[in-house]
């Protein structure tokens, strides 16, 4: 229990009842509730000024994301043990968010247990998948699929998130820091490596592969 007391956890989500579910579950297991945060960028400035051992992120949150909020994260501190808690198995998700150094990667819903385990192993600068994640990553990488979306960088990945989600140019400027022009370019790139420009077709991808919701989940 000693070792745990020391832990501390910073839990990133949008969802309100998930994070004081979380809250609780981890505190009755010992560990210390850092802070707490709706979005990616409250999440990164929670970061810096609560320090916290773990970081607990959610992918589908509003603004930049989840995967923008690990990117800016470990930029910032290559040491940094990020959780990720997410809806979805999608392997390319996965992939994207330890390629960007997040060192776990879990589903919400994993059982307590997992939870538990997940956070002591990244606190320890271990890594941790869940094993349906695990053995989504393993089947992926023994067929080796031409998946297109794996052909984006990270910066045609999040324009391409937004343009599902309906940000305007302007708006995917703003919660990337980049200029509009850029911005442009970015999305240019990122259909012709889909292979279309039809909106419907990027919200549908967009929707089959977990980085937004359908509708009636909210």
């Amino acid at each position: 229990m000693h070792a745990q007391q020391s832990i501390s956890v910073l839990l990133i989500d949008d969802h309100t009842i998930l994070r004081e579910g979380y809250s609780q579950l981890l505190e009755a297991a010992g560990f210390t509730i850092a802070g707490q945060a709706a979005n990616a960028e409250e999440g990164y400035q929670a970061f810096i000024t609560k320090k916290p051992t773990v970081c607990i992120v959610d992918l589908t949150m509003p603004g930049s994301g989840g995967l923008e909020c690990i990117r800016r994260i470990c930029a910032r501190d290559s040491q940094a043990n990020i959780l990720v808690c997410s809806m979805h198995e999608e392997t390319s998700l996965a992939m994207r968010a330890l390629e960007l150094g997040a060192r776990g990667y879990i589903t919400k819903s994993s059982s307590t247990e997992v939870l538990i385990e997940a956070v002591k192993q990244v606190a320890a600068k271990q890594h941790y998948l869940g094993a349906g994640v695990a053995r989504s990553i393993a089947i992926e990488k023994l067929i080796n699929s031409d998946n297109k979306i794996n052909s984006l960088s990270h910066q045609e990945f999040a324009v391409f998130r937004m343009t599902a989600e309906g940000q305007s140019i302007e708006e995917m400027a703003a919660n990337l820091t980049l200029a509009p022009k850029t911005i442009s370019n970015y999305k240019t790139n990122m259909m012709r490596k889909l292979g279309t420009t039809k909106l419907a077709d990027i919200i549908f991808l967009a929707q089959k592969i977990g980085v937004i919701h359908p509708p009636h989940e909210g």
